[in-house]
């Protein structure tokens, strides 16, 4: 009887333990600057690229994780009506050797970083209207306006980068936009999701259905779809889960209430990271419409921002305040 009980005992810790996932700060770095914003960020390599508002894309050397340096800041202004405009660097993508910087009132400015140490603008797109995000599919840039809904570019020709699709939302400030052929999701603010339904061939983006509406009321941060499924960072709300099945007609599943807002996610395997404010959330997906949470890490201190994962570490950055900011490095195991 006591041998069924071990055994019993030990399958059950086994189970425990490879459904487990940990996440364990092992480095930071951090850094003071009046005024600066954070959005996102995103990492090639060992070259981390931050974008910091007014004070521009910042690039960091991360190869050493114990010495993360600077290696340049990208910023620019323009004149107009003899005024100095500058650029607000919000979003970044970056892809091969080229970073799209969303670059607020000066639109949208392709980099050229092949050198990272001196980074070059090679292409830009400006309408007068602020962009905030972008995604790229094959040639082509999503923007996300700040007020204005959706906005489509082809920069094949970087000197003469054209709008191919125009699908403005007034009022609607993007945040984050998802690409699912031939279905364009952007989450925005206090406007919940908007979907957009494109014809065949997709990249000649004209819209077939009317535009879509859903979760109106709700505060939606970031949306990640994979396969049927959606997870949306629903700020106050937590972790919504969508069926994706019918993607004009996105039906909520489940709602999990998070420790703080969830403003922020990422999947890598079957795992699930959820920024909420003090607190990253760890989610196991193996039941997809039914994420079960296993682990979480708080720093009272801190106000996590945005998530990545590189090379079996998490990257989160974070601010501490008005003039810190910095990113926290996990180990994940």
């Amino acid at each position: 009887m006591k041998k069924i009980s071990l055994i019993i005992f030990f399958c059950i810790a086994l189970a425990a333990i490879v459904k487990a996932q940990y996440i364990y700060p092992i480095n930071e770095y951090n850094a003071q600057l009046k005024g600066y914003e954070l959005s996102n960020f995103d990492i090639q390599d060992t070259i981390l690229y931050l974008p910091l508002g007014e004070s521009g894309l910042h690039v960091l050397n991360i190869k050493d994780l114990k010495n993360i340096h600077e290696l340049s800041v990208y910023i620019e202004y323009e004149k107009r009506s003899r005024e100095k405009i500058y650029g607000v660097a919000h979003c970044v993508k970056v892809i091969d050797n080229k970073a799209y910087l969303s670059y607020g009132p000066l639109g949208l400015k392709i980099l050229n970083i092949t050198d990272p140490t001196m980074p070059y603008v090679v292409g830009t797109y400006y309408r007068y209207q602020d962009v905030y995000c972008s995604e790229i599919y094959e040639n082509y840039a999503m923007l996300g306006y700040m007020v204005m809904g959706l906005e489509i570019v082809d920069f094949s020709n970087l000197e003469d980068i054209k709008m191919v699709s125009r699908n403005n939302v007034r009022d609607f400030s993007v945040k984050n936009i998802q690409v699912i052929p031939p279905y364009v999701i952007i989450s925005g603010g206090n406007r919940g999701l908007r979907i957009f339904k494109f014809g065949e061939p997709f990249t000649t983006f004209k819209q077939v259905e009317f535009t879509k509406e859903h979760l109106m009321d709700n505060e939606a941060h970031k949306l990640l779809v994979r396969g049927s499924t959606g997870y949306l960072a629903n700020d106050f709300r937590g972790l919504s889960v969508l069926n994706m099945g019918l993607p004009l007609y996105p039906l909520e599943v489940n709602s999990i209430k998070t420790q703080g807002k969830a403003t922020e996610l990422v999947i890598e395997g079957n795992y699930l990271y959820v920024a909420s404010g003090k607190y990253i959330e760890v989610f196991d997906l193996r039941e997809p419409e039914k994420p079960e949470k296993i682990y979480e890490y708080s720093d009272k201190n801190k106000e996590f921002r945005s998530l990545k994962i590189h090379e079996n570490k998490l990257y989160a950055l974070y601010s501490n305040g008005s003039k810190e900011y910095g990113i926290s490095i996990f180990e994940v195991e």
